[in-house]
C-alpha cells in the first residue's frame, strides 16, 4: 500500500528534527546538566515535550540520563548531558551488514567509484526530500531543517550549526565505517551526494563543498553554490 505523505507530515518532521537539533546544542554548550525543566524553558516548549524529545535522545545514545547528587533536603532531579554516540563497526547488524556488503562490491569494482556515489547520493537526496514549490520564496532556515530530518532519518545524527557565515554540518554517526576503512573517501561522496541533491531539490543557495573525515564523527562545510556541476566533494583528513 502506498502511503501519501502530505504537507503536514513534512512540515512536523522537520518541527520534530529542529527541536531536537535545538537540545543537542543545548546539552552540548551546558556548562553543567540541564533538568526538563531548563530544557522547556530554553526550547520554548511544555515540560511534556521537553521530556519525550530528550529520552529520545537517550535512546539514541545522543545524550545521558543521570540523578543529580546534591547536598540537603529535597528529592533529586533528573538532568541530561550530551554524549554523542560511539560509533561501532565490528559489529553491524541486519541491513546495514547487507549495505556494507553491496557498497564494498561497489567500490572494488568501480574504479571510479566516489564520483558514481556521488551521483547515486543526488538522486536519491532529491527523492528523499520534499521539493520547494514553483516560485516559492526559498527559506534557508527551513531548507536547514528538512536536510537535518532527512539525514535523521537515515541514521546519520546530523547537528547543523549556522551561527556565523559558515555553516558546519555534523554527522555524528556514519552507516559506513568499515567500508570507509577499507576505501577511504569511498562513501563520503555517497553521503555528500545525498547532501547536494537533497539542497538542489529544495533550491537552497548553499552547497557541500568541503568535508572532513575522522573516527566517530564527520564535518561537512556548506557554503554558496559553485557555478559549475561537480561530481565529488574535496575530503580533509
Amino acid at each position: 500500500m502506498t502511503v501519501l505523505q502530505t504537507s503536514y507530515d513534512v512540515a512536523s518532521r522537520r518541527a520534530v528534527g529542529d527541536r531536537r537539533t535545538h537540545i543537542i546544542t543545548l546539552l552540548r554548550d551546558a556548562d553543567e546538566p540541564l533538568s526538563v525543566a531548563d530544557v522547556a524553558e530554553q526550547v520554548g516548549v511544555h515540560v511534556n515535550t521537553a521530556r519525550f524529545h530528550l529520552e529520545s535522545l537517550v535512546y539514541a545514545s545522543l545524550a545521558r540520563r543521570e540523578i543529580e547528587t546534591r547536598p540537603g533536603p529535597g528529592r533529586p532531579r533528573v538532568v541530561y548531558t550530551n554524549a554523542p554516540p560511539q560509533v561501532r563497526s565490528d559489529q553491524p547488524g541486519g541491513f546495514a551488514q547487507l549495505a556494507q556488503i553491496l557498497a564494498s562490491a561497489v567500490a572494488d569494482a568501480n574504479p571510479d567509484a566516489g564520483s558514481w556515489l556521488y551521483g547515486v547520493g543526488q538522486d536519491w537526496g532529491r527523492f528523499l526530500t520534499a521539493k520547494a514549490l514553483p516560485f516559492a520564496t526559498v527559506d534557508e532556515a527551513e531548507v536547514a531543517s528538512g536536510l537535518v530530518t532527512m539525514l535523521d532519518d537515515l541514521g546519520f545524527a546530523p547537528e547543523l550549526d549556522r551561527s556565523g557565515d559558515t555553516h558546519r554540518l555534523w554527522l555524528h554517526r556514519c552507516p559506513f565505517v568499515a567500508m570507509a576503512q577499507r576505501h577511504p573517501g569511498v562513501p563520503c561522496q555517497l553521503h555528500a551526494g545525498l547532501v547536494n541533491g537533497a539542497l538542489e531539490e529544495m533550491r537552497s543557495s548553499l552547497r557541500l563543498t568541503e568535508q572532513e573525515s575522522s573516527t566517530g564523527r564527520c564535518l561537512g562545510i556548506l557554503g554558496p553554490a559553485p557555478d559549475v556541476a561537480v561530481t565529488s566533494v574535496p575530503l580533509r583528513g
